[in-house]
């Protein structure tokens, strides 16, 4: 149920993506359009069954997650407690034990922030993160940089026509290979999963041709390969993108319609 809601929530966002006012009665029918699509009857007793279900899942997630930083947080404070003592006693034996303890707590620390901030399927940064760690309150850049846009437009049609696995392992191959082609050219980026089939890569005081360059060597190369599923199926692992330079202080979903429509207008022009 949980995978379904995604697929149609962004389904809908991507379609009124370009829209510069998003009414509630324009988001519903759009939601309502994409749930039929994949056979959801929004109004039955099932999907309503399903959806407390996982409203209820949802919520003890998140109490758990709760529960995980308070426990955290009073380790913490036994900790440091501790390491005054040691220090005032001039301790070193105690020191490295809680030295030992303090490092446990960190890894604690960063699996759950993974948890939060880390897309379930590729491991690249999520929704959460973009808009509580990269951008302001108010969805601006807070430093300029560089964007690119990743479509793989293939992803709901090979989902649809074969399997999902097939398209999730095809979005997880796209990814590995423009971070690992990023990571060579040193370049410094973050890489976020936005939409179910897109990505969008923040690179900070880069080179935009270089960007560029490496982005369009990446797409020729994958346009010549040629992937087998287990059973037998081929697959090739292209993608549309395009790219912008954003200002500090600049509008996140501006920029994000502006790269979306450059898309578009490059799709139309192949059709």
């Amino acid at each position: 149920m949980k995978d379904k809601l995604r697929e149609i929530t962004d389904s809908t966002i991507n379609e009124l993506l370009g829209n510069e006012i998003i009414l509630p009665s324009n988001y519903f029918q759009c939601f309502d359009k994409n749930a039929k699509n994949i056979d959801i009857d929004l109004k039955s007793e099932d999907f309503e069954k399903e959806l407390n279900q996982l409203i209820l899942d949802e919520f003890n997630s998140i109490n758990s997650y709760v529960n995980d930083a308070m426990k955290t947080i009073d380790n913490v404070a036994d900790i440091t407690k501790e390491a005054e003592k040691a220090i005032e006693q001039n301790d070193s034996l105690l020191l490295k034990n809680l030295y030992n303890q303090i490092t446990t707590l960190k890894k604690e620390l960063l699996e759950m922030t993974n948890n939060i901030y880390k897309d379930y399927l590729t491991k690249l940064y999520n929704k959460k993160w973009l808009y509580f760690k990269y951008l302001d309150e108010k969805a601006n850049f807070k430093e300029s940089a560089i964007v690119v846009l990743i479509d793989i437009t293939d992803y709901y049609y090979i989902s649809k026509t074969y399997n999902k696995l097939i398209a999730n392992n095809l979005l997880i191959y796209i990814s590995k290979c423009l971070n690992k082609a990023f990571i060579d050219e040193q370049l410094k980026f973050k890489t976020i999963r936005f939409l179910t089939n897109k990505l969008i890569i923040i690179f900070d005081e880069e080179s935009l041709s270089q960007i560029r360059s490496v982005v369009n060597t990446i797409s020729d190369s994958l346009f010549e390969t040629t992937l087998q599923s287990n059973s037998g199926i081929l697959i090739k692992p292209t993608f549309d993108y395009s790219f912008i330079e954003v200002k500090k202080n600049q509008s996140f979903h501006t920029s994000l319609e502006s790269l979306t429509k450059k898309i578009k207008e490059e799709q139309n022009k192949i059709v």
